[in-house]
């Protein structure tokens, strides 16, 4: 298994950099179990808050009717695309200013800062206008019924009204984290859950706006980020957007696309794969498991999956740095305590979501004991192997810091097109409805591996580089 990198070797970067102006930061210099902690639990806090959002809102949501909750997880699949995006510009633009940064280019990050926003701006733009437009098509591809349409499209418009805002919040950021203040970024989504918390109750509780009240608490909330900007306009930072940027260079933006594209893809994988769950789950079960997959998909495994990324985006800033500064060692170091991390934090938090099932589900299910039954088996089979993906998520980042964007593009895609869908297609075949269910756990075991192979060759290739 070979995959061509579009870099040079380390020996040849090292040599490189040695006469370069490095920008001074705390990346290339602080303790990295310290540097680690302080950037992962403040990205990893950054997205527990945010996915708190969620499941306040989860909790308000299974109160409704049992349509109303199956609309929502259709109309959810905007805030998946919102975070696709938001993700595919901040990470990109986060490990290509990093590099920079590290390289002492200050000023070319500071360009690539503003260009990102301007862009992501101009795009979400047309998204949102295209959704609007083509909204009830759209909810019918993401596997709306008849039934459930109205209910998902009702639901989801506000979500393509806010697009441009909530995709500019996720970047921001990301942004903020690899301007060193990730305390900052951690804050933002912190005012975002006290908003959201609070809008839901005011909204759905005391005027009784039903899955309108969830849709304009989520929308807002996941707006408050944006004010973001506020800090790159007149806080202390290198990386002030200005207009002369919305003097956009296209090789600017196909570098930062390409780069964040390993987890752009990522999120694009998940994003069909919940589209064929949905169908594939309508088809075989009905619209009971569809209502189980959205307590899933949007609140329980969704937590999960704000958790891993608030890690692997705590680790890229000191990857991306230190690669681009050429120090090596201390790259090595920061991928394998982030292993260490992230394997011993996931292996607990499955092993306490898999024993607390029952009253973890009861919190979503509104009563309902047939949702309830279904939601403990899910909850157990669908996160039982959470820590492998968190794992494959980790190594993914550490290459796309590099930008070494073939091998962490692979490392998602392969899981998702190799193993996932066709399990998810082949598996109800013979086991029904379950083997659905089945096929997402089973698939990160060769996921892992395929993830595994590559990082085993990096740790060669960087004890070779620290031996030459």
């Amino acid at each position: 298994m070979e995959i061509v990198d579009n870099r040079q070797s380390p020996k040849i970067e090292q040599v490189e950099v040695m006469n370069k102006p490095v920008h001074n930061s705390v990346l290339g210099t602080k303790s990295i179990p310290l540097l680690y902690l302080r950037f992962a639990l403040a990205g990893i806090m950054a997205n527990v808050i945010l996915g708190v959002v969620s499941v306040v809102d989860g909790y308000f949501v299974s109160n409704f009717q049992a349509l109303e909750v199956e609309g929502i997880g259709i109309g959810f699949t905007v805030m998946v695309i919102s975070r696709m995006l938001g993700v595919l510009f901040g990470i990109g633009a986060g490990a290509v200013i990093s590099l920079r940064l590290g390289k002492g280019k200050i000023t070319e990050a500071r360009g690539i800062m503003g260009q990102t926003l301007w862009f992501t701006l101009f795009i979400s733009i047309l998204l949102a206008v295209l959704g609007l437009v083509f909204e009830n098509q759209i909810m019918t591809l993401f596997g709306a019924s008849n039934e459930s349409l109205p209910y998902a499209v009702k639901y989801s418009r506000l979500l393509w009204i806010s697009l441009p805002v909530t995709i500019l919040a996720v970047v921001l950021s990301i942004l903020t984290n690899i301007d060193e203040k990730p305390v900052l970024s951690m804050s933002s989504w912190l005012v975002a859950s006290i908003v959201a918390a609070t809008l839901e109750w005011v909204l759905v509780v005391k005027y009784h706006m039903g899955m309108m009240g969830s849709s304009w608490a989520n929308t807002v909330a996941l707006s408050v980020p944006v004010l973001l900007i506020f800090y790159f306009w007149f806080g202390k930072t290198n990386l002030k957007p200005k207009w002369k940027d919305m003097k956009i260079k296209l090789k600017t933006i196909g570098e930062v696309a390409w780069t964040g594209f390993a987890s752009f893809s990522s999120q694009f994988m998940m994003f069909f794969a919940i589209i064929f769950f949905n169908n594939l789950l309508q088809s075989y079960g009905g619209g009971l498991h569809v209502a189980a997959f959205t307590i899933q998909n949007g609140y329980i495994t969704n937590l999960l999956a704000f958790i891993a990324l608030g890690g692997m985006t705590g680790l890229q800033p000191i990857i991306s740095y230190n690669y681009g500064a050429g120090n090596f060692d201390r790259v090595k170091q920061a991928i394998k305590m982030g292993l260490i991390f992230t394997v011993t934090l996931f292996v607990v938090l499955t092993a306490i979501m898999i024993y607390f099932a029952d009253p973890i589900m009861s919190f979503f299910s509104g009563g309902n004991p047939d949702l309830q039954k279904l939601g403990i088996w899910t909850t157990t089979v669908f996160n039982c192997m959470f820590a492998l993906n968190a794992v494959t998520l980790l190594i993914s980042g550490y290459f796309e810091a590099q930008e070494r964007n073939w091998t962490a593009t692979f490392i998602n895609v392969s899981k998702m097109l190799l193993f996932t869908f066709p399990f998810m297609f082949i598996f109800p075949k013979y086991m029904g409805v379950d083997g659905i269910w089945y096929s997402a756990p089973a698939s990160e075991i060769p996921g892992v591996l395929v993830a595994i192979y590559f990082i085993r060759k990096e740790f060669k290739s960087l004890k070779e580089t620290k031996l030459t």
